[in-house]
């Protein structure tokens, strides 16, 4: 019987420093996960910060984009009113130039007139 039990003596001891192996392991894995946790955390926190940077230049790109679509009604607007005084002057000078054509086509019918009465004298 005292070989049964340095037997149980002896599994039992092997048993024991196994449990403290694994007790090591443990302690070991303990450390790996808080330090885990401390990166998760720190993720989280830069994740957190690159949303409000996010969400900032969203707000940013919203406001430009704002801004483009009135300047580009505010030109719109100016190149019609652009077209509108171009179409306008272009009329007075038509009617102008309608009225110094008239008046050189006079003035040749007028010189014609007198060169046949100088001819005609000759």
């Amino acid at each position: 019987m005292g070989e049964r039990v340095d037997g149980v003596l002896g599994r039992l001891t092997s048993v024991e420093r196994k449990v403290d192996s694994l007790d090591f392991k443990v302690s070991s894995v303990e450390v790996k996960v808080d330090a885990l946790d401390m990166r998760v955390g720190s993720v989280e926190a830069k994740v957190d910060a690159l949303e409000v940077k996010v969400d900032s230049v969203d707000g940013k790109v919203d406001s430009l984009a704002a801004t483009m679509d009135r300047r580009f009604d505010e030109v719109a607007v100016a190149l019609v009113e652009q077209r509108r005084y171009t179409d306008f002057a272009y009329e007075g000078l038509d009617e102008r130039m309608s009225a110094l054509e008239t008046e050189v086509r006079s003035g040749f019918a007028r010189m014609d007139r007198k060169l046949d009465q100088l001819i005609d004298r000759a």
